[in-house]
Formats: C-alpha cells, sequence, structure tokens
C-alpha cells in the first residue's frame, strides 16, 4: 500500500466514525431529563460516587413555584442537607453516617401527612421534621425533578420502573490551555438562541462563563464577571457582524493567557483581549485575572443554552514523552482524554521516583504531581555478561583440553621422530602463553564495558528525570 493509499484509507476511517483526528470524536451535547417522581410513593433512590464529586443538588418542582434539596460534604463524615424554597432556607446537619469508601445509596422521600423528610443513606434513615412556619411551602404535590449541573457525585438514579439509569455528566473534562472548545449549532436562523458556556477549575471552586447570544444576524457576546467601561454592567458585552451566515455553524473558542479568540466556520470573527487598554481606568475590572486561570472542565449550562447540539472531543493520548523510557501504563495506549492510568515500569527496569498514577491529557501530555522515573536495572546486565564470561571459559577449557590433547600428540611424536620432538614442544609452548594472554585482555575488556554501560544507562535516566510534561501541573483528584 503506497502512501496516498494510507492516507485515503485513514481519512475514510475518520469520516465513518465521526472523529477529527487524534481520536477526537463529535459527541451529542448531554442534558438531564426532568423525571416523574412524587417523592411520597415513589421515593427518589440515587447513587453517588465522591470520585466525581461531594454535592447532590436536586430541583423539585410542584405545581406551584419550587425547591431544592442539597446535600454536600459527601466526602467527609458530617454531611450537609439543606432545602431551599423561595425565601426559604432551611439548613440541619446529619453527623452519623460515618461514610466509608466512594460509592454511596440514597433514598429521598417525603410524609405530607406528618410534615417529614426521610433521607436515608446505605439503609440508615435521618429524619427532618418541616418547620412550622413553612410546613405550607414543603408539603405541596411534588410532580417532577431534575438534577441541575452543580450535582457533581449523582452517578445513577432509580427510573418510574425500579431499574438503575446512568445520570449524564454535563461538567466536560477538557484543558483549555491545551484544546479549544468546540461545538457545532444548526439553527443560526432562529431568532433569540443562546449559547452559555461554564469554565471549570479542577476543583469547581472557580468559574467563568462566556455567553453568545444572536437574533437573527445581530450577535453578541459577553464575559462574565468581567465589567464594562461603560456604565459598569457585570459582563463584557460586544458585537461582531463578520458571523458566516449558514445555518450549520461551527464554533471554536481558543484561550490564551492574554485573550480569547472565537472562530466560526473557520472564519475568526473576534479577538477579545483581556488586557485591552479601554478597560484599564479605574472604572473598569480587566479580565485577566478571571480569564488566566487553569480551566479543567466545561459545561453547556442547561438552563441558558438551547443552541449548542454537538461538542468536539479532547484528543487520546497516543505516545509517552521519549524522556519516559521504560515506564509502563496500565490500561495500554491509545487511552481517552482524563483517563486515569497506572504506572509501572517494564522489564529491565526499576522505579526510582514519581507518581503511581498520571492522568491522560491528550496525545504525549500527563497530569502528575510528580514526574514517574523508570532507570535501567544493571543487574541484569551484569548478569547477561557474567553468562558470556562463562560461555568464554567453557570455550577457553575446551581449548585447554585441545592443547593436552595435542601435548599427548607431541609425546607420541617425540617419540617417533626424536630430535625434532624438542623443537615441536618449544613451538606449542609459545602458542599456549600467547593464546592465555589474549583471553585474559578479552575478560578485561568485557568487565570496562559493563561498567561503561551501567554508567551510560544511569546517565539517561537522570536525563530523564529532570523532563516536564508540556503544561504537567496536575488536576485535583480524589
Amino acid at each position: 500500500m503506497n502512501l496516498l493509499q494510507v492516507v485515503l484509507v485513514t481519512c475514510l476511517l475518520s469520516a465513518c466514525f465521526g472523529e477529527d483526528g487524534g481520536g477526537r470524536v463529535w459527541k451529542t451535547v448531554p442534558r438531564r431529563p426532568y423525571l416523574k417522581n412524587d417523592f411520597e410513593s415513589t421515593p427518589l433512590q440515587i447513587q453517588t460516587d465522591s470520585r466525581l464529586g461531594d454535592t447532590v443538588y436536586i430541583e423539585v418542582y410542584p405545581v406551584v413555584d419550587q425547591y431544592s434539596i442539597q446535600i454536600s460534604n459527601i466526602r467527609e463524615s458530617s454531611t450537609f442537607i439543606v432545602l431551599t424554597a423561595p425565601g426559604i432556607q432551611s439548613d440541619f446537619i446529619i453527623n452519623h453516617f460515618n461514610l466509608t469508601g466512594p460509592i454511596h445509596e440514597w433514598k429521598i422521600s417525603k410524609d405530607n401527612k406528618y410534615s417529614k423528610f426521610k433521607i436515608s443513606c446505605d439503609g440508615i434513615e435521618k429524619i427532618y421534621d418541616f418547620p412550622s412556619s413553612d410546613q405550607d411551602t414543603w408539603k405541596r404535590q411534588v410532580d417532577e425533578i431534575k438534577f441541575m449541573p452543580f450535582d457533581t457525585a449523582t452517578s445513577r438514579y432509580k427510573d418510574s420502573n425500579w431499574t438503575w439509569q446512568d445520570l449524564a455528566q454535563v461538567r466536560l473534562p477538557n484543558r483549555l490551555s491545551l484544546y479549544p472548545i468546540e461545538f457545532k449549532t444548526n439553527d443560526a436562523s432562529s431568532a433569540r438562541q443562546y449559547t452559555h458556556i461554564t469554565l471549570y477549575t479542577a476543583d469547581f471552586k472557580a468559574e467563568t462563563k462566556v455567553d453568545i447570544q444572536w437574533d437573527n444576524d445581530d450577535y453578541q457576546f459577553w464575559i462574565d464577571q468581567c465589567n464594562r467601561c461603560d456604565g459598569g454592567q457585570s459582563y463584557a458585552q460586544t458585537r461582531f457582524t463578520n458571523v458566516p451566515g449558514d445555518i450549520e455553524q461551527t464554533w471554536k473558542l481558543e484561550l490564551s493567557p492574554s485573550q480569547l479568540d472565537i472562530h466560526c466556520n473557520g472564519v475568526k470573527v473576534y479577538s477579545y483581549v483581556y488586557n485591552n487598554p479601554q478597560y484599564s481606568n479605574s472604572a473598569c475590572i480587566g479580565c485577566t485575572a478571571q480569564m488566566n486561570m487553569q480551566f479543567e472542565y466545561f459545561e453547556f449550562n442547561e438552563a441558558n443554552d438551547k443552541a449548542a447540539v454537538e461538542y468536539l472531543t479532547p484528543p487520546q493520548c497516543t505516545g509517552l514523552p521519549e524522556s519516559w523510557a521504560g515506564v509502563k501504563m496500565e490500561p495500554e495506549l491509545p487511552l481517552p482524554y482524563n483517563t486515569r492510568v497506572s504506572v509501572s515500569c517494564a522489564d529491565g527496569y526499576n522505579k526510582t521516583s514519581g507518581d503511581s498514577e498520571v492522568v491522560c491529557l491528550g496525545e504525549e501530555n500527563f497530569g502528575f504531581n510528580s514526574q514517574p522515573v523508570c532507570r535501567k536495572d544493571c543487574s541484569d546486565d551484569k548478569k547477561d555478561d557474567d553468562k558470556d564470561d562463562d560461555k568464554d571459559h567453557d570455550k577457553d577449557d575446551d581449548k585447554d583440553k585441545d592443547d593436552d590433547k595435542d601435548k599427548d600428540d607431541d609425546d607420541d611424536d617425540k617419540q617417533d621422530h626424536g630430535k625434532d620432538g624438542g623443537g615441536s614442544k618449544m613451538l606449542y609452548l609459545g602458542i599456549g602463553l600467547g593464546a592465555g594472554f589474549v583471553v585474559g585482555s578479552l575478560i578485561g575488556l568485557v568487565l570496562y564495558l559493563v561498567k561503561a554501560k551501567c554508567s551510560r544507562s544511569a546517565g539517561r535516566s537522570n536525563a530523564g528525570a529532570s523532563y516536564v510534561v508540556k503544561n504537567n501541573k496536575a488536576n485535583v483528584y480524589s
């Protein structure tokens, strides 16, 4: 198969499977459905995984208004339960669950007759009495519920058929300093469309919101938390007019330490400079501090984003950095982005330092606290060289036996030839001494090469230990 055929096959496979090179795949934007549940005849059953997050956040929709249930601090023995309604907030603490391990099953229900909330974890039930002043609010009939984007801990829930269903994870992993956000919208002709994207740091404690809104051909752009100079609004707002007029549009948001570039269908439609001179006077706040953070996740906000339909995943990890000689991973490469990988050393190498687990950040990038270092085991080389020495000694023994046989033959020749025997004896003695000198020299040369090989191997390992993966600031993982 020639080079042109290889390129054509690669392109066809990429098109067939929706990939954009490097294992990047177009996927449907995840949304969380509204679930029918009355909290009475059908208690809500969920499963949480503290490795995903530590907060359950559910909005409850009665016939009138709504309220929310929040379970937070799931990682700790003290778990906070917060009930919130318009104009009302009731907090109480349950501190006797003694949670161990990451996986827990919860049941949430309410008893309108006795004005109580019931929350159980792994079969241990706690009951909360509605405050008398708020009973009318909490006793309203529930119609449906929704897991909100703030819910990071819920991994599964039971549907109306009592079947476990996986809950869509709407916070999408992507280190934005490495890879841009790319997404598609499919109805640019509709009036009043929004794309609302929230950017998160690894611990979800810092966030920034980016909005694109359009009404027919009028495109507006915001960055939340950045003030404008004219009026001191709580966002930076601008318009751009050179957006391609296609119904289906592919957007790309590229973040750098100094600016945000916005592309649509391959055309750069705007560059937002965080520290633009027009934002430099005392009445304005620049966006540098807000945008120049290490963002690890992004999310299409379900409340406001109605336009985004697909997004492009980050690339897979396809190889190891050149200096990671001897490092072995389980599972093996290639691996999806954000996969946790166990690190060990290949046969013939010893692990001398570094983390035992790293996180795939695409291509040859990995997140870690301390780089794994494997050094070549010189003792194995010494064993191999010793085996070679043994083989050489065996050859020497065979040669000695041959020399002894030759000596016997010489004795016979001496008896047969008389005077000539003395000259032959001296000749073979000289040959034997010369052979011994050569063998000794070879053994000395082998030992010298073994020592030099170990020294070079250690030098290479030390050089590898100083290698730093591009943008290697490790994520915060539990």
